[in-house]
């Protein structure tokens, strides 16, 4: 039996000022828990009900079905719920190239989990958040990288600053910064190695970290949408850069 101690623990996990001074998530559901156990994150519990099962999976409290909507964040609870330790993130120290993804004020979760999804299918290592970006912990965040969250390192910087040590640490990286304004794709060819910068739906890049880019590509527009949800222009950034 869970007691009423640890259901308001877990519950008060949904809460960002309580994961990050506990240093814990949660995860939830069948595919989730699954990546979840494959990747390299430590889990401080597991709670399942009795048709859940995973042959990685140990140490699991077995649990009714009402106590698992008890402890859940979901409208609709699943089978099983993880406590997670947070890991540790990628350091700027790393000597990995490729593309860096940097997200800048990305405020949505839904956005922000469907980019991870979207850097994990098309195989970048890296992802830069502002800290004024939605906290990769949220459980929508979690929810809509179905998985992703667990291979791709997400780190939060102060924009500006990181830029800057980008810059020393690979002078010949170009700097790209998606915009409204700028080259249009096909008359430009994505680099191999590079920072790719995505703004906020809403209000761009913020204009000291605009600053920074040696390149601002578009999407063109063929239809009537006044804009691209920052998601799916990602996706298609991304499709760009790796046709080379």
């Amino acid at each position: 039996m869970i007691s009423r101690n640890e259901i308001k623990y877990i519950k008060d996990l949904s809460r960002k000022t309580i994961r990050f001074s506990e240093g814990k998530f949660v995860v939830e559901g069948e595919k989730l828990v699954d990546e979840l156990l494959k990747s390299n994150f430590a889990i401080a519990a597991l709670y399942a009900t009795e048709g859940w099962v995973n042959s990685l999976a140990t140490d699991v409290m077995i649990v009714t079905e009402k106590e698992l909507s008890r402890i859940s964040h979901l409208k609709t609870p699943n089978k099983v719920l993880a406590v997670v330790q947070m890991p540790e993130f990628w350091d700027l120290d790393e000597t990995d190239t490729g593309l860096t993804l940097f997200l800048d004020r990305i405020n949505d979760p839904g956005n922000l989990g469907t980019i991870i999804r979207m850097a994990d299918w098309f195989g970048v290592k890296h992802i830069v958040c502002t800290k004024q970006s939605v906290d990769v912990f949220n459980n929508k965040v979690i929810q809509s990288s179905m998985g992703s969250i667990f291979r791709i390192p997400v780190e939060y910087v102060e924009g500006a600053e990181f830029i800057e040590e980008y810059k020393e640490q690979y002078p010949n990286h170009p700097i790209i910064g998606a915009a409204m304004q700028g080259d249009e794709l096909g008359s430009f060819s994505f680099p191999k190695d590079g920072l790719l910068i995505m703004g906020s739906e809403s209000h761009g890049i913020q204009d000291d970290i605009d600053a920074f880019v040696t390149k601002h590509i578009t999407i063109p527009k063929f239809g009537n949408a006044e804009s691209l949800n920052v998601g799916v222009a990602t996706g298609v950034l991304l499709w760009e850069w790796k046709r080379g």
